[in-house]
């Protein structure tokens, strides 16, 4: 026959129960905070995981130091309140999920591996002084890779931007991540490779926090930049990388070296160099300005005495009735002393081109970008070569 109990009776078998059971103390329990409410001093409050909920009660407790979501440990012990028919669990201490079991078991493994030597500077690889093609490993969705572009391409438009798509958070995540490490390490136009994710609980890092990630950064033959999460969030990743960037976006920056700034300098060094060459051809104009005019005076001479010659010849002939065909002769000796007249080719358009001291006479042995000295009658130029146009015979 079943035994008929009062409630108080029911309620203090249970009672019992839980003083007796040593599991139910002293124990330590993570989960997410709900439903927080502060009375009176105290703090009321459920924490809960996918699967269950449990009710729980801090005295004396201070409710700025909790917020609702947060994952927290509490550590107290599971009681039933009889009168009214409740079970709690009265928590004696609260700490944020990250000093937990987790956050134990990275500072271990962060230990282990500074030991090794794993994080030291010998292994870190320095980054290429010219970035052209970046590797980011990453989610395809999400602000991290969109942060990334923006501030790179704002700074070095011609950064180009290779995207291995990786789980960041849960279940094989860290096999995505190494996967992508040991794709770009193949790839030899890649010269940086990033690892990029937002912010987030130690829960949603704990791919970034693993030895075989580490290790993994440490063997790849390319230097590795870490932005994973925010500028509070310390990682092993962080630790193995070559650099470490406290957000995406300064990732982006990192990479992508200021083009402008390039060009800026650039500008102020190309003044400069005008400046320079435009003293030098001024000099130069004038000492070969001298030149061509005291070849003109000896050209001048030695053509007045040759033309009085042919013409005292000529009419010689002419008195011997050879007059054509001595003129005929004359006309094809005076062209042939007008072929020489250095002036002649410049007053007909033609320029002087030489590339440092040697002349050009055609376009082999050009390239594009060459800089070339340009003589005309009245001055000199210097130009760059920007298209190459071979006839073919």
């Amino acid at each position: 026959m079943l035994k008929t109990l009062s409630v108080s009776e029911l309620s203090s078998y249970i009672t019992n129960i839980f003083e007796a059971e040593e599991l139910l103390h002293d124990i330590k329990v993570y989960g997410e905070v709900s439903g927080l409410s502060s009375v009176r001093g105290n703090l009321y409050f459920n924490i809960k995981d996918e699967n269950a909920l449990i009710a729980c009660i801090m005295f004396g407790a201070d409710a700025q130091n909790v917020k609702e979501g947060d994952q927290i440990v509490v550590s107290g012990s599971m009681r039933y309140y009889g009168k009214f028919g409740k079970i709690n669990f009265y928590v004696t201490s609260i700490v944020p999920y990250g000093s937990g079991l987790l956050y134990q078991k990275f500072l271990e493994l962060n230990k282990k591996l500074r030991d090794e030597g794993l994080f030291d500077d010998s292994h870190k690889k320095p980054l290429p002084k010219n970035i052209s093609k970046i590797g980011v490993i990453t989610s395809k969705t999400g602000a991290v890779l969109h942060d990334i572009e923006k501030v790179s391409h704002r700074r070095n438009p011609m950064l180009e931007i290779v995207v291995y798509p990786a789980k960041v958070q849960g279940v094989g995540a860290e096999k995505t991540i190494i996967d992508g490490l040991k794709y770009f390490d193949k790839q030899k136009d890649i010269d940086v490779i990033i690892i990029a994710r937002g912010g987030g609980s130690i829960e949603d890092l704990q791919p970034f926090n693993t030895e075989s990630l580490a290790r993994e950064i440490v063997a790849t033959s390319k230097p590795v930049v870490s932005a994973v999460g925010h500028q509070t969030d310390i990682t092993i990743c962080d630790n193995a990388s070559s650099v470490r960037a406290a957000t995406p976006s300064e990732a982006g920056e990192i990479v992508a070296r200021n083009m402008f700034e390039g060009i800026d300098k650039f500008k102020n060094n190309l003044d400069k160099l005008y400046f320079l060459e435009n003293n030098l051809i001024d000099e130069k104009f004038y000492v070969t300005y001298k030149a061509i005019d005291k070849i003109n005076n000896q050209f001048s001479k030695v053509f007045s005495n040759k033309f009085n010659r042919v013409r005292g010849n000529a009419l010689k002939l002419n008195s011997l009735n050879l007059t054509d065909k001595f003129e005929n002769t004359l006309s094809i000796d005076e062209n042939k002393i007008l072929v020489l007249d250095p002036i002649r080719p410049f007053k007909r358009g033609y320029a002087r081109l030489t590339k440092g001291e040697k002349l050009i006479r055609g376009v082999k042995g050009l390239k594009n970008g060459d800089e070339i000295d340009a003589e005309f009658l009245d001055g000199n130029a210097t130009v760059f070569v920007e298209k190459i146009c071979e006839v073919k015979k």
